[in-house]
Formats: C-alpha cells, structure tokens, sequence
C-alpha cells in the first residue's frame, strides 16, 4: 500500500491536484519521525501515514508527533487506510484520509488535508538522506557563476 500510496502522490497527488516531483516510501533517517510516505512539491511537504488495521490507527494516535502536530513532519498530511478502519469523525484536525480496497488501490477521498506548520527537521533530514544515498557527496553548490 504504501508503493501505491506513493505513486499517486508522485503523479497527482492524494487530492489528485498536487503532484510531488519527489516521493520516499519507508525511508529511515535519523529525525524524528519515520513517514511511511513522504514527498514534496518544492514549496510544501507530505507525510502520509498506510494503516491495514485499526489497532494500528489506534497506536498511531498515540504518537508524540499527533498530540502535538507542529513537531510532526508534513505541511499536509494524509492516512492511506484500508476501507473502514478509520473513521473521518476520528481524523486528527487538518489530516486528508484516502480509503484502499484489499489490492492497496485507491477506493475513494474521505476528506482533503488542509495545509498545516510543521517542523522542518524531519524533511531536511530526509533530503540530506535521498541526496547522500543517490550518491550527491558534500560540497559547495555556487550558482552565483563567480568562483569562490
């Protein structure tokens, strides 16, 4: 689920408006917090979060990141649930739910996220991750065309 999570938020994002030119799935850093599926457009973060239980949800909820949500990563962030183990009267305040049949297809949108602040720490740490293991070494990038 999180693979197809990903490619719909790679092509057209969750809300099928907000495409995102780069997507991780599972990937561990050492911030914070660990997304199942982040991505982001240039100008604003997603952090999605695949549930195929409600136990799961249930312990979701008891992360530090959603009893206070401007630690947690993700300007809008999204649960990508099986059918039926959410509720949207239990979404946390300004979180998006798309519902997955049995296959991890995209069944139906519940509810868009709505735009929230975030901490940066979590996505600085998984660009710096992405760029270390694409193999972007350390340096100086000078886009000023002049010489340092």
């Amino acid at each position: 689920m999180c693979c197809e999570a990903a490619k719909i938020l790679h092509r057209s994002g969750l809300d099928g408006t907000n495409p995102h030119k780069y997507v991780a799935v599972e990937l561990i850093t050492y911030g914070r917090e660990d997304a199942d599926v982040w991505g982001t457009n240039g100008a604003a973060t997603t952090l999605v979060e695949v549930k195929t239980s409600r136990a799961d949800f249930l312990k979701d909820r008891e992360k530090q990141h959603r009893k206070d949500p401007i630690s947690g990563m993700g300007n809008f962030r999204w649960y990508y649930a099986l059918e039926g183990i959410i509720k949207e009267a239990e979404l946390p305040e300004n979180w998006g739910l798309v519902e997955a049949d049995e296959s991890g297809k995209m069944v139906r949108l519940v509810r868009i996220a709505s735009y929230q602040e975030s901490t940066s720490l979590s996505s600085i740490s998984i660009l710096c991750s992405i760029m270390r293991r694409e193999g972007i070494r350390g340096q100086v990038f000078n886009y000023r065309k002049k010489k340092l």
